[in-house]
């Protein structure tokens, strides 16, 4: 049997009218939600820790080049990225 216990936890009251929006979208309480961002958290945390560059790969474009901003192109000529 799997016993669960109680935690109090301090939040913003903003951040627990959110988060139960959240989880009524999810057909679930507030409580379940937490359980299972934490455990997300956890595993994610237990495995070898996610370099920058691969959380944000792909989640951001560059702008066009017009000629006009001699950094931005040199960073996409030294990255490859043209």
């Amino acid at each position: 049997m799997n016993m669960k216990t109680r935690v109090t936890v301090t939040l913003d009251p903003q951040v627990i009218h959110r988060a139960k929006s959240v989880a009524r979208a999810r057909n679930t309480n507030l409580s379940a939600l937490i359980e299972s961002l934490l455990s997300q958290t956890i595993e994610v945390g237990a495995a070898k820790p996610m370099r920058f560059s691969q959380k944000w790969a792909g989640k951001f474009s560059l702008r066009e080049s017009d000629g006009s901003d001699p950094l931005l192109d040199a960073m996409k000529a030294r990255f490859d990225l043209e």
